[in-house]
């Protein structure tokens, strides 16, 4: 049997093999995916939302955010909640920030058990949060307020008004004074009354005034000296009142002169309250720090970490993928292996052979030409597309020189059937292009076995392989790369 019809028959049996693993685990429940259900909520404005972003109840995530539509003006927001999570009729949906600048999500308020489960597909009622821009407008609120305060101060004290305002107040006051003298001539008589009685009350003072006088003096000398033993603490007191008034005067002039430029429009806060310009500057800026985020929320970091034999060579080829994907239907991947990889080398041996006219053993040199595996160090880098549901091309690098290919995916991408094209030059140990077919297929939580052939064109280098991997997503090196975009 010729090697191309063994090479053929083994490819067959592989994907027989691995079509039988896929046929039998599709029948067993190997994955504990929850059910979802689909809702769909409608809001005047959702912006800084975007796709995949959050479903929450009480903080906890619930569901995702899967399409966003425009219509009659309206945003409506369809997105999933778990199946083991009770959303009611009563529902409230509504927008939320993790802090001022953090991600915006869909706070969900799942309602009163007793109204019943929402059906799957229901438009919930929304409700309006508080926002950044609300806050800001009640800002600008509360600063034309205090300008129509000051203005008011102005209007009504300054300029010839207000003196003439004063000089009223001025004539007023004495008006009073001449109507008390009036007052007291018309009640001499009583007046006088009160001034006996006074006299009388001074008599009986007096009678008693030296009990009184040596009780005060008494209660001078205790107050002597009680002063005299509390002097530091009080000297200390009166220094600290002062100081506590002079810092009262100070920050009293500073908060006028404070007041003063925020009226002006001065510094930065005095712009924020009185330039429309710097609030809406601020409030797309907000706006962008946001759909930054949420692009980076939205960002999937998929690793791959594989293993493979080699037969014909006696080695494995032991391999890191890394891929990053905006969306999903195209990403970059990046992969670094250690592979063996055959090469032509010319080796000089001595053989002894018998010279044929005298008859004596000889040695004589002769140039063998064998093919050698060695262990070499790879790096590809590609651009992948998807163009159907089933199938996604890439092209870039592929260990070490260009090339591309083409991958059947089915099975929501558990099973991949690719080729591979790379290395088109013609060189002494290999005279075709590389080819390289792999099958492979995930049967547990990213576990997944793979077999394919190596150098299909070359006959010298063609090789089976088979081995396996695993398959994850890593959320905190994607964190990583958001904040190294975030430094750039």
């Amino acid at each position: 049997m010729k090697l191309e019809t063994k090479v053929g028959a083994f490819f067959i049996a592989a994907i027989l093999v691995i079509g039988w693993l896929i046929i039998r685990t599709e029948k067993l429940e190997f994955f504990n995916r929850t059910p979802k259900r689909t809702f769909a909520v409608s809001f005047n404005q959702a912006a800084g939302l975007p796709k995949q972003s959050k479903v929450r109840i009480a903080g906890v995530e619930v569901g995702k955010v899967l399409d966003i539509r425009l219509i009659n003006g309206k945003a409506i927001v369809s997105f999933t909640v778990d199946e083991n999570v009770p959303v009611h009729v009563d529902a409230i949906a509504s927008l939320a920030n993790i802090g001022i600048l953090g991600e915006k999500y869909i706070d969900l308020n799942p309602g009163n058990p007793e109204r019943g489960l929402a059906a799957p597909g229901t438009q919930l009622i929304s409700q309006t949060g508080v926002g950044l821009d609300a806050i800001m407008d009640t800002i600008g609120a509360i600063a034309a307020d205090l300008k129509g305060i000051t203005y008011a101060l102005n209007a009504s004290i300054g300029g010839d008004t207000g003196r003439m305002k004063i000089d009223e107040i001025v004539d007023n006051i004495q008006l009073l004074t001449a109507e008390f003298r009036a007052l007291a001539q018309e009640n001499h008589g009583a007046i006088n009354r009160t001034m006996a009685n006074i006299e009388g009350i001074s008599s009986d003072f007096r009678e008693h005034l030296p009990v009184l006088a040596k009780q005060f003096e008494e209660l001078g000398a205790n107050f002597n000296a009680l002063i005299n033993e509390s002097r530091p603490e009080i000297t200390g007191l009166a220094s600290d009142a002062r100081k506590l008034a002079q810092g009262f005067q100070d920050t009293s002039e500073n908060l006028r002169d404070i007041m003063a430029r925020l009226n002006r429009g001065e510094g930065t806060i005095g712009k924020l309250l009185t330039d429309e310009t710097t609030i809406t500057k601020l409030n797309e800026a907000v706006d962008s720090v946001n759909e930054m985020l949420s692009g980076i929320k939205s960002m999937d970091l998929r690793l791959d970490m594989e293993a493979a034999r080699w037969t014909s060579r006696g080695d494995a080829r032991v391999g890191l993928g890394i891929e990053l994907a905006p969306r999903k239907d195209y990403w970059y991947s990046i992969n670094l292996a250690s592979s063996p990889d055959g090469k032509l080398r010319d080796e000089t041996q001595n053989i002894t052979v018998t010279d044929p006219n005298t008859g004596q053993s000889v040695l004589t040199p002769v140039t063998v030409r064998t093919i050698k595996t060695e262990q070499t160090f790879t790096a590809s880098a590609q651009f992948n597309k998807r163009l159907w549901e089933n199938l996604v091309v890439h092209a870039g690098i592929i260990d070490g020189k260009g090339g591309g290919g083409v991958e059947f995916r089915t099975f929501k991408d558990r099973f991949r059937l690719g080729a591979l094209a790379y290395d088109f030059a013609k060189r002494e140990d290999k005279e075709n292009p590389r080819y390289r077919a792999t099958a492979s297929y995930e049967f547990w939580n990213g576990l997944y076995a793979q077999a394919g052939i190596q150098d299909a064109a070359n006959k010298g280098t063609r090789s089976f392989f088979f081995g396996g991997g695993i398959r994850w997503k890593d959320d905190d090196i994607k964190k990583l790369v958001g904040l190294a975009g975030m430094a750039n």
